[in-house]
């Protein structure tokens, strides 16, 4: 079983992640698409996709692409009424965990909103 440790918002407030405790990011309807390894916020391509630390998921560039329950870092940007969370789907089997990409020099953190939304930042190619 798969326990919830977070769930993640995106810029207007709409919860669209959840984060689990073996570190899996998983949609509402239940499909796997990240995973955290220590603060590091990698995709199942093995891309590193951004930083997840003090409630605040960054991408790149130190901004912030979403934010969980109770964010307690300081720099971040001015953060939105949360939305109702919907209904938890069933999880799916997780996939394979693949070599991860070394992680890029982390960018000071910035006040702005990341140009990608919070799911999309899992997609990218780096």
């Amino acid at each position: 079983m798969d326990d919830q440790i977070d769930t993640i918002y995106d810029r207007y407030g709409k919860p669209v992640l959840r984060l689990l405790n073996n570190g899996r990011f998983v949609t509402f309807g239940g499909e796997s698409v990240g995973f955290l390894e220590n603060a590091n916020a990698y995709n199942y391509e093995g891309k590193h996709v951004g930083w997840y630390e003090n409630g605040i998921l960054r991408d790149h560039y130190g901004r912030c692409a979403g934010f969980g329950e109770n964010p307690i870092a300081i720099v971040k940007p001015f953060l939105p009424f949360k939305q109702f969370k919907p209904f938890a789907g069933f999880v799916q089997f997780e996939p394979f965990r693949p070599f991860r990409q070394f992680t890029p020099f982390r960018p000071i953190d910035s006040y702005g909103w990341s140009q990608y939304e919070t799911i999309q930042l899992f997609f990218l190619s780096h």
